[in-house]
């Protein structure tokens, strides 16, 4: 039980450092183009900062179950990845280097898993094929993290040198005066559009991990007899329910698996927990031929399905235009999924109901909303505390900026956020900025960038993914020759 307060404690040590190390990414163009002073720009970032973080969930589910196999993370796992993620942010941050926290975060996560599965690489969820809404999605670290990773400087790098080179067209018989003045109440907008997407992608990841850390704990039953004022660090899956859903994979279901496959989902509050679990009991029954089991169950997960549905539908903040489809929780169709797993199964000669409880194991819940208030507001307040090394180097060293170039950078860095967020792949708000700012100082002249202080960053950013992945994986080496 002290090691999950200890997670959860590092876990927020490391989005506050993430705050203020990555804040700067997002305020670095709207202070050096004078348009905000650094005091004003840090009180815009922390409060659309807060917004972002609460808005969404895609990139906590990333983190939270889509990147390494759980059964290899335990308190402790999750403690040297977090530990491995803030020495490479102090570091970067004390170097004046906007490096990734997304990528420290990622890496010492990685490296722990694989320490603590003795050097198993098959730990890592490198590529793996899912079923999402009938449709089958590649996951893992190449499609949410390596190709993002790869990609979004690309993206960011063009897309500024794009909307740069529009500007410039639109622009070019304009008054400066009134271009300065205009782009300067702009920036404004594009400012507070980069800190909500820095938000959105950022906060969500530290969400991811403290979500992990309770399933984690939770299944391990550490919170068997957890004080009722602790009650609300309990995630949905039980230890009675994992090992239900072991039995299924293995193979050595009964008719009294089923039922207590029901007990177990009725013991969850509505939603999609329950939905699935409840839609493997009737994929049970009907395997052992009872029908009448099979179709009262089935009746259960319509009955909860449609109420989360009236329950979606009658929220206002999924109304609002562009926040609204973030915000909105996607109710996934259990029966329908777990049919669409089973034919796959098939199609690959694997079987079925294996197939479908693995589905059902491998569920990532929603993060819990104290869990997104709190890191939202530890974010907020590392934001608050500033970071004006990276600013020297992003808004000063690297590029001189006026404010129609800040307007660029910032709309295309956070478009790129918004996008891949909502989408949920951890992509690094240092990237995208940094390569937009890039991507718009090229539109003057490539004589414009630094190209001494580029090859630092982009040092920095090959470095950060094994750098962190290194310093967790000899953390945990060591906690495992202490502990063991």
């Amino acid at each position: 039980m002290t090691l999950i307060l200890v997670v959860i404690l590092v876990a927020l040590a490391f989005e506050f450092i993430n705050g203020f190390h990555d804040t700067a990414n997002s305020i670095a163009t709207v202070v050096s183009t004078k348009v905000l002073t650094p005091r004003q720009a840090i009180m815009l970032a922390a409060a659309t900062n807060l917004v972002g973080a609460l808005v969404g969930h895609a990139v906590a589910k990333t983190v939270s179950s889509g990147l390494v196999d759980s059964q290899f993370v335990t308190s402790a796992t999750i403690i040297c990845a977090l530990l491995g993620g803030i020495v490479w942010n102090l570091l970067t941050w004390w170097l004046g280097l906007p490096s990734s926290s997304t990528h420290a975060l990622v890496g010492g996560l990685c490296g722990a898993t694989l320490a603590n599965a003795q050097n198993n690489w098959g730990a890592i969820i490198w590529s793996q094929e899912k079923i999402k809404d009938g449709k089958v999605v590649m996951e893992g670290v190449f499609h949410k993290v390596i190709i993002p990773m790869l990609g979004s400087p690309v993206v960011g790098l063009v897309g500024g040198f794009l909307v740069m080179t529009l500007l410039y067209a639109l622009l070019r018989n304009s008054r400066p005066m009134w271009v300065n003045r205009f782009f300067g109440r702009a920036q404004i907008f594009s400012a507070s559009y980069m800190g909500f997407a820095h938000g959105l992608a950022d906060a969500q990841k530290t969400m991811g991990i403290i979500t992990l850390a309770l399933v984690t704990a939770t299944t391990a039953g550490s919170f068997e007899k957890l004080p009722d004022v602790l009650h609300f660090l309990k995630m949905e899956k039980t230890p009675a329910a994992e090992q239900l859903l072991n039995t299924v994979i293995a193979d050595e279901h009964t008719l009294e698996t089923a039922a207590a496959l029901e007990v177990e989902g009725f013991k969850m509050r509505s939603g999609e927990f329950r939905e699935a679990f409840l839609s493997l009991a009737a994929e049970v029954h009907e395997s052992l031929g009872d029908e009448a089991g099979a179709a009262r169950t089935r009746a259960d997960v319509k009955k909860d399905y449609d109420a989360n549905v009236a329950s979606q539908d009658a929220r206002i903040l999924t109304k609002i235009p562009i926040l609204g489809p973030m915000a909105a929780v996607k109710i996934t169709d259990w029966p329908k999924a777990l049919d669409a797993e089973a034919a796959k199964a098939v199609e690959d000669g694997k079987p079925p109901l294996k197939a479908m409880a693995t589905k059902v194991r491998d569920l990532a819940p929603d993060v819990p909303p104290w869990i997104k208030v709190v890191c939202a507001l530890v974010m907020a307040a590392g934001t608050s505390a500033g970071g004006w090394r990276i600013i020297r180097t992003m808004g000063h060293k690297m590029v001189k900026l006026q404010p129609v170039h800040g307007f660029a950078a910032e709309t295309t860095a956070a478009t790129l956020l918004a996008v891949t967020g909502n989408l949920g792949m951890t992509v690094s708000t240092t990237h995208a900025i940094t390569t937009a700012i890039m991507g718009v100082g090229a539109t003057k002249r490539f004589s414009a960038i630094d190209m001494h202080i580029v090859r630092k960053i982009v040092g920095a950013w090959v470095l950060t993914l094994p750098a962190s992945a290194g310093v967790a994986y000899a953390a945990m080496w060591l906690w495992l020759k202490v502990a063991g």
